[in-house]
């Protein structure tokens, strides 16, 4: 079998190889950015079962010749813009990577008359701010999208939806809750944090500058919204759409503390008002209860794996950097 990544170089994509290769006999079909940093998937870079193609998701030329080259079995479709607060700076390249980019790729799936089975990742951030009567969040909440990113996934959210409805397409659209682990990016609040304590345990600098604290998040692990996906990948749920995330909720300033507590050093906690959005998404408990039913699934790593996770993963980098 021919498993398409989009977005293969990064943190989830990157993972989803790891368990394919792991679990699995089948090709993988990377497709990255001609530019990318491959830091995530340099070691897939000898192995015979992935092969990996350079494009863009707004250059339809460069995706519908893998496509046609390819004709893959699955699709994961991982590749945005995703990152809020590079949204906010630059909305037209987020919804042009994150709308018209997703278009392109169903577009020529449609187009060459393959019948792969499509996981789309949607986000949990296309509710925006729920009221507290809507908590947890369930599938059919309102949408409120609050940033120019969460404003593009609900165009993909729906864009899926559309070719499914209009084509038949084997499309199930999931909408991930915060999830964290290796090789998320500092970009990112809590790995953020890990990576500031991580550099001031090495330099001494032991200050971690940080945005809202007060934000609530249900945190799952990586490994377990992989298997997620993986398992959506095995249905015929098509048209489905899915809320997916963990067991364990806590505000952002919680796992900050949380992380401070692993080091052995005191650190400072310093408000760096550029940290703070615009427009903020406060409050993120899903209902998973869709998702569990359907595939029988439970998380099974807790939110101290992924401190723990995070806090070696950025130290490592920096002992190795």
């Amino acid at each position: 079998m021919k498993i398409f990544i989009t977005g293969i170089t990064g943190f989830v994509g990157s993972h989803m190889a790891d368990y394919i290769l792991k679990n699995t006999n089948d090709e993988i079909i990377g497709f990255k950015r001609w530019m990318e940093d491959t830091k995530n998937i340099d070691h897939l870079e000898d192995n015979p079962r992935v092969t990996i193609y350079g494009g863009d998701l707004i250059d339809y030329a460069s995706v519908d010749r893998v496509i046609r080259l390819t004709k893959p079995d699955k699709v994961f479709h991982f590749a945005a813009q995703s990152f809020p607060e590079t949204s906010f700076r630059q909305p037209v390249i987020t919804l042009h990577t994150n709308v018209i980019g997703t278009t392109h790729l169903f577009e020529s799936i449609k187009t060459n008359e393959i019948d792969p089975v499509i996981v789309s990742v949607s986000t949990s951030e296309v509710y925006g701010n729920p009221t507290e009567d809507e908590i947890p969040i369930k599938e059919d909440n309102p949408i409120r999208a609050a940033n120019p990113y969460s404003i593009s996934k609900v165009g993909h959210d729906l864009m899926s939806q559309y070719y499914f409805n209009a084509y038949g397409m084997k499309i199930i659209t999931t909408r991930m809750f915060s999830h964290e682990g290796a090789r998320r990016g500092k970009e990112f609040a809590v790995s953020s944090f890990a990576h500031q304590i991580a550099k001031g345990e090495k330099n001494g600098n032991c200050v971690v500058k940080h945005g809202n604290l007060d934000s609530v998040r249900t945190y799952s692990h990586i490994d377990d919204a992989i298997e997620a996906y993986w398992l959506c990948s095995e249905s015929d749920k098509y048209g489905e759409v899915y809320n997916i995330g963990g067991n364990e909720t806590c505000k952002v300033g919680d796992a900050l503390d949380a992380l401070i507590s692993k080091s052995d050093k005191d650190f400072v906690k310093v408000l760096d008002e550029k940290r703070m959005r615009p427009t903020d998404i406060t409050l993120q408990i899903p209902s998973t209860a869709k998702f569990r039913n359907d595939f029988d699934w439970e998380p099974k790593k807790t939110m101290d794996d992924i401190w723990n996770d995070l806090l070696n993963y950025w130290r490592g980098e920096l002992k190795n950097g």
